[in-house]
């Protein structure tokens, strides 16, 4: 079930593209907060053995969230490796609606699903 050592799944650390310098500082503040806690992002390109994937009963039907119930669960069966080499995902949304408030915003729908908010009302706010 392995990929490296005891790790079954793992996520790579993020670059965002964009203009704003801030986008740089949320990278950082995203991949310091998955090493922290051990919870990964699909725009981190989530990997996993097929093992593990099966063992904690796949992706969950939810239209977001997803991904951080997939690694909360995979938590379970292994520590992440936490891969440096960086995948680039886009800042097109961050820049559009303001990287202030997508922080903010984050955070707001992380709390809420941490709370118990279902995924489907959390849906309605990301627009």
């Amino acid at each position: 079930m392995a990929l490296h050592g005891s790790r079954a799944w793992g996520r790579f650390d993020v670059h965002i593209d964009g203009r704003s310098p801030m986008l740089r500082v949320v990278a950082v503040m995203m991949n310091l907060r998955s090493r922290l806690t051990g919870i990964a992002t699909g725009d981190q390109a989530i990997f996993v053995t097929r093992q593990a994937f099966d063992a904690v009963g796949r992706f969950a039907p939810l239209p977001l969230m997803e991904d951080i119930d997939l690694s909360r669960r995979l938590k379970a069966v292994s520590p992440p490796a936490c891969v440096r080499q960086r995948v680039r995902t886009s800042g097109r949304r961050w820049e559009t609606r303001g990287v202030w408030r997508t922080i903010l915003l984050m955070w707001r729908l992380r709390w809420a699903w941490w709370r118990g908010v279902p995924a489907e009302r959390l849906v309605e706010r990301y627009g």
